[in-house]
């Protein structure tokens, strides 16, 4: 660990306080408070509705969903495309220029949920930055660490240092339909086509070859597929979830992770909540309650790209089939569970 991590660390506890159910802590007479659980996932993943439906718990505070500080502000990100204003007024009471800084963390926080938290030691709250799955631990690591050819610590060694009993989930998807439907997004304003598509996924496969003729797939994944640019993003690596998952069961253990497809979550979003809820440690709720919670409208659907109503090319299909294929099955078996093969 740098300086600059160890700096984060030190700021945090051996012991959170037991009065809270939420992991808080007093700096004097004053309360400070991280997540209880964290939420990893990707684009067009499922994670706005699921966290939508999760934050409906009475005991679950809807603080802003994304504040992508530990993957990304923590070095140095600054823009603000969602959580505008929150963002903000976080700066003003942290000091501008300090997204990095762990303070500006906790007064996110502060700012949303410390008082009721303070009012009711039941309450938690979460952060579902989708940027947490893939996050480093270090970001110049090549710069520190000269004869390291892979990322020597990623962000799930950090945050299970500060909390190794904090709740994990992650939301995935079939990575062909994923990919599929995060191109119509970002490219919804150009003439796009299924056979655009495949001529852009055509570049991406290029790309990776290229990165991996010297590279692991682990350092091509982490440092080309997940850059806070995303226009320069590898996104094909980005439904390589094997790859970013693996990081936070080696620390966690499969067993203390709660992994969904968004797949199971659109067939039967009852059971998924409540599994989900029971993995949470929170208190069931009724069959009429859960009804109505997954009866709100979905979030984040993309009606750009349900207009446009294309149908993704047969060829382009079974080439991503294929190149996805081995990477599902080694997902499969650190999950213990093939489903996560998506069956092809």
């Amino acid at each position: 660990m740098t300086k600059k991590e160890h700096k984060v660390l030190n700021r945090f506890p051996a012991n959170f306080s037991s009065e809270f159910r939420n992991p808080c802590w007093y700096e004097g007479t004053e309360l400070q408070c991280v997540p209880y659980f964290y939420q990893l996932g990707s684009f067009k993943c499922g994670t706005t509705d699921v966290w939508d439906k999760l934050v409906q718990h009475p005991d679950v505070l809807p603080v802003a969903k994304e504040p992508h500080w530990w993957a990304w502000r923590r070095f140095g990100y600054m823009l603000t495309p969602i959580h505008e204003e929150l963002v903000r007024k976080t700066r003003r009471k942290t000091g501008q220029g300090n997204d990095h800084s762990i303070q500006w963390y906790l007064n996110l926080f502060r700012i949303q949920a410390v008082e009721q938290v303070t009012k009711n030691p039941r309450l938690v709250f979460g952060d579902a930055s989708i940027s947490n799955l893939w996050g480093l631990g270090i970001y110049d690591w090549e710069e520190l660490f000269t004869n390291e050819t892979d990322p020597p610590v990623f962000l799930a060694d950090v945050i299970h240092a500060i909390q190794p009993k904090a709740k994990i989930i992650a939301i995935l998807r079939d990575p062909v339909e994923k990919l599929w439907t995060t191109y119509m997004l970002e490219q919804w304003k150009k003439m796009v086509s299924p056979q655009k598509f495949h001529a852009h996924f055509k570049r991406l496969t290029k790309e990776s070859l290229q990165c991996e003729s010297i590279n692991s797939p682990l350092y091509c994944a982490f440092m080309y597929g997940t850059t806070a640019d995303i226009s320069l993003n590898n996104m094909l690596y980005q439904g390589v979830f094997y790859l970013y998952l693996q990081q936070w069961v080696d620390v966690f253990g499969l067993e203390n992770i709660h992994v969904m497809r968004l797949e199971d979550w659109i067939k039967d979003p009852i059971t998924e909540l409540e599994e989900t809820l029971k993995y949470l440690e929170l208190d069931p709720l009724p069959h009429d309650v859960l009804s109505s919670i997954v009866n709100r409208s979905t979030k984040n659907v993309n009606e750009r790209a349900k207009r446009k109503n294309f149908t993704m090319l047969a060829s382009t299909r079974r080439e991503l089939q294929d190149f996805y294929r081995p990477w599902n099955q080694r997902l499969a078996d650190l999950l213990k569970n093939q489903k996560f093969t998506w069956d092809y």
